[in-house]
This record gives C-alpha cells, structure tokens and sequence, in this order.
C-alpha cells in the first residue's frame, strides 16, 4: 500500500473537523473547558446568559487611619517631686507602656548625678535597672566615685515596652515631660543613655551640665562603645 499524499485526504466537513478534534481531547482525557475570567455559576441559567457576571466590589486596601496619639502637657504635671513619682505609676498616667508594672525613679533631689535611660529592663519589676543593664551601670557609676544612693535613677517611659515610636512620642510631647521631671530632680550632672532621649530633651536643659550616649542595651553588647562611654565619664567628671 502507498502512501496517501496530502492531495489525497478525504475532505472534512467543518462539524466532522471539530467533532474529530473533540474527540482527539476527549482520549487525551480532557473533557472540560477552563476560562480565566470569573462566572457567576450560582445565577439562574437565563440572567447568566443575558447579562454579564457580576463581581462583587473588592475590599478596601485602604486602612482606616490609626488613631491619634496621646498629647502629654506638663502644665498639668505635679509640682513636687514625691507627687509627680506617684502620677509616674497611676494607672492614668497617658505614657505607654507594655504588659510590665510601672517602675518608679528612685533617688534624692539635688542628686550628684541624674541616670536616665529610655525605659525600664524588661526584667525590672521593683525597681529600676535591677538586671543586667543595671549591673554594668552600676560598676561603671562605681568606679567613679558615685554611690547608688547619691545618685537619681529614672527613665523617659514608665514600663518596658518592645518597640517605642520615639518620633510619634516626641511629637506627642514626651520631651516637656521628661524636661519637667529633670526640674523637680535639679541634679549637679545628668547622663543620658539613649540616642532618642537627648532629641526628646533639646535645649531644654538649661544650665546642667548633660553627657549622652547610647542606650544600656547597646552598650552591654558593644565592648567598644563601653570603653568609648568610659573614657568619656572618665573626661566629663574631671571636668
């Protein structure tokens, strides 16, 4: 038997062509058809065939403005020392704070030296800087003459919180907050540990003689920045 040229096929009518190609799928085993664009298969039969699917709208991915921070006046603020401690824990204070207690400063008025930092250890639960922040500190407030007890501890936030927005606080007010805290304290020095806590404050010192540096956490992990803080004190104090 030869082979049958091309010009030699049986012509095909146009329904015997596409049921041929039918039926080529259908042994392949594909016996449905697939659209990309979305049907309202649940619409009755003669809607879906007179009117196009329709989609429902898609949700918004516009989020609904995140509520307004908290402004924090201190011309409300207590005028004593002991009353703006018990404010520092009250429950109403409007300073954020996380799952933690409240911590409150410790120390004499007039101190020899005023120790702020940005918040409390996250293991503090009595005092301030009773864990290994503290330990470090108290080492290095040590070894340049300074006794606990002749020195004021504080912190610009009263709990430990993970993740502070320092730029939405300061913009809130927490500046004139803790500006106000270091008038009622007056110390000789004041040491500020933490970058955001020297932009809180400005110019709004006055005429105590400030010292700032990063914040407890990054010394512990930086031997380098200890040394440099050192150095530092050990300069500022001779001064």
């Amino acid at each position: 038997m030869g082979v049958i040229a091309s010009n030699d096929r049986p012509r095909l009518s146009l329904s015997e062509q596409l049921g041929a190609a039918m039926d080529w799928w259908r042994e392949a085993g594909v016996d449905c058809a697939f659209a990309d664009e979305p049907q309202a298969w649940l619409a009755p039969d003669v809607e879906r065939l007179t009117s196009p699917a329709r989609i429902a709208p898609a949700a918004s991915s516009v989020e609904a403005p995140a509520p307004a921070a908290p402004q924090f006046n201190s011309d409300g603020l207590p005028g004593e020392l002991a009353a703006f401690r018990q404010w520092w824990t009250d429950p109403a204070n409007p300073l954020p704070t996380g799952l933690g207690p409240r911590i409150v400063p410790s120390g004499p008025a007039g101190a020899a030296l005023m120790l702020v930092v940005p918040m409390p250890e996250e293991a503090d639960h009595a005092a301030l800087l009773q864990g290994p922040q503290g330990a470090m500190l108290g080492v290095m407030l040590a070894r340049l003459g300074f006794a606990r007890e002749e020195c004021y501890f504080a912190a610009a936030l009263p709990g430990h919180l993970p993740l502070p927005d320092w730029e939405g606080l300061a913009a809130s007010g927490l500046g004139a907050v803790l500006a106000h805290h270091v008038a009622l304290v007056q110390p000789r020095r004041l040491l500020l540990l933490g970058n955001a806590l020297a932009e809180q404050l400005g110019s709004a010192l006055g005429d105590i003689p400030a010292l700032s540096s990063f914040a407890p956490e990054h010394l512990l992990a930086s031997p380098r920045q200890r040394a440099r803080l050192w150095q530092r004190l050990l300069d500022w104090t001779a001064a």
